[in-house]
């Protein structure tokens, strides 16, 4: 169903014309990191809510309590041929006036060898990166003012098979001396590439979507990564957007999501993919979240999933999925916040195979996945289950979201998915481990799709940045009989 596999490090909601570009490769909901001007916590963003918890047992019927108290149903990333780095080398590249320069080269030398690299890639089969004054290019020459996203693939091509990238604005002398030569990509036995060009690109260039024609910067998409054919062989690249105005740790969380997803899923133009795409029972999560279903891609709209690493790495991070600790009842984020993880479950004893129609976004007609049927303005009520993984003190909260358009386009008209219309109803709002809710939703109007995503939320944003990050979410498919 992916007719593009680019990736993008959104930060805002998404215009329109993105959506068209890149298919079903957008985010969701808005909200991918968030300032950095002081509102962030100074540590793990996770350990001022859960802080406080702990020492106390859920109520429950007796008995000892199972934390979590239901097995968790959630989705896995699929691992595709499971095309990845197992050992990444990262080239940083910046140009001239880059005062952060020195910064890029630190962080990408560095994030290799943390416990954060090591959460977040590991268990995908990646090692870890290294970087190093031999993989450090300081361009001579400045980028042009306006660079499309095609142009930035020329010029990786360009630079790394010596084509004479140049990089002065169009119709102006080029400024100072050639440009260095990038290190050559490194391979492993295979022949597989293990290079990851990083590229940093200065506020002094706008690099515009070629479908609308506007920046990536005002649309809010920070970053993205991809790869070219050189040699015959896939290269992997990064790119990190220094827009304006933007603080340095946005610019470091960016890069951090890019290198993980470019370790993860490197070689995005060819037909071996890594790890990409929510597996086909959690189809929903797929349709919910516009089909942004890379590994840093499903954590980027949760503000716990934002925090400043300490020691000898104190750069801002994101954290990104982990295909073993979500059905282990704990974050699915990694590494994982202070405290206990709370979170929602369906039961998928109560849900059936479906068939799902999915020729609007390039998939079959008769997709299997699982939900949920309901007939118009008929009642269908099921049950989620509240768990944590660990005592909590005090009950959360969970709410719905019924959005009247997908996040996910429709091809035929390029338009995000009419969802249809229903309401939703809880007998409970609250609870605690081991608690469960009965939900009901009643379509009140049938979908063009003739299924429905609905889901069930709690942990919502809080402070002055709540509007850059959505509650987390529990997507759940309904087909209209």
């Amino acid at each position: 169903m992916r007719l593009s596999s680019l990736s993008f490090d959104w930060r805002v909601s998404l215009a329109p014309a993105v959506l068209a570009l890149v298919v079903v490769a957008a985010a969701p909901l808005g909200a991918c990191g968030s300032s950095g001007n002081g509102s962030k916590p100074a540590a793990d963003s996770g350990a001022a809510e859960d802080a406080s918890e702990g020492g106390e047992e859920d109520g429950g019927e007796g008995g000892a309590v199972t934390y979590p108290a239901f097995p968790v149903d959630t989705p896995q990333i699929a691992k595709n041929q499971g095309a990845v780095l197992t050992s990444p080398v990262i080239v940083t590249v910046s140009w001239p006036g880059d005062t952060s320069a020195s910064t890029w080269e630190a962080f990408d030398d560095g994030i290799g060898a943390t416990s954060y690299w090591s959460a977040t890639t590991s268990q995908y089969g990646v090692g870890a990166a290294v970087g190093g004054p031999s993989n450090h290019v300081r361009m001579t020459q400045p980028l042009a003012s306006s660079l499309s996203y095609t142009d930035v693939q020329t010029f990786v091509v360009n630079t790394l098979t010596g084509g004479g990238a140049g990089g002065g604005d169009a119709g102006a002398a080029d400024a100072g001396p050639p440009n260095p030569a990038w290190p050559a990509p490194t391979k492993d036995a295979k022949g597989n590439v293990q290079t990851i060009y990083a590229l940093y690109i200065p506020a002094s260039t706008t690099v515009t979507d070629p479908g609308s024609g506007a920046s990536f910067c005002d649309e809010g998409a920070l970053g993205y990564h991809d790869s070219v054919t050189v040699g015959g062989s896939q290269v992997a690249y990064a790119v990190s957007l220094e827009c304006p105005k933007l603080p340095l740790s946005e610019v470091e969380e960016t890069a951090a999501h890019e290198l993980i997803e470019a370790s993860t899923d490197p070689y995005t133009e060819s037909s071996t993919l890594g790890y990409v795409g929510f597996d086909p029972d959690h189809v929903a999560w797929d349709l919910y979240t516009g089909y942004n279903d890379e590994l840093a891609d499903a954590c980027e709209n949760w503000q716990d999933s934002y925090y400043q690493e300490t020691g000898s790495f104190p750069y801002w991070v994101q954290r990104s999925w982990s295909n073993e600790a979500a059905p282990l009842g704990h974050s699915p984020c990694a590494p994982a916040p202070a405290g206990p993880y709370k979170g929602i479950t369906i039961f998928p004893s109560a849900e059936s195979t479906v068939k799902v129609n999915l020729t609007s976004v390039g998939g079959s007609s008769a997709s299997p996945s699982k939900g949920f049927k309901a007939t118009l303005n008929q009642p269908l009520t099921f049950q989620v289950g509240f768990f944590s993984d660990a005592p909590t003190s005090e009950p959360w909260t969970i709410d719905y979201d019924f959005p009247a358009t997908l996040q996910t386009m429709d091809f035929t008209t390029g338009n995000p998915l009419d969802n249809g219309a229903g309401t939703v109803k809880f007998d409970k709002t609250s609870g605690q481990n081991g608690d469960k809710a009965n939900v009901t939703v009643t379509v009140t109007r049938a979908a063009p799709t003739g299924f429905h995503v609905i889901a069930i939320t709690w942990n919502p944003p809080t402070g002055a940045q709540a509007a850059l990050y959505v509650p987390h979410y529990l997507p759940i498919l309904v087909v209209d009989e």
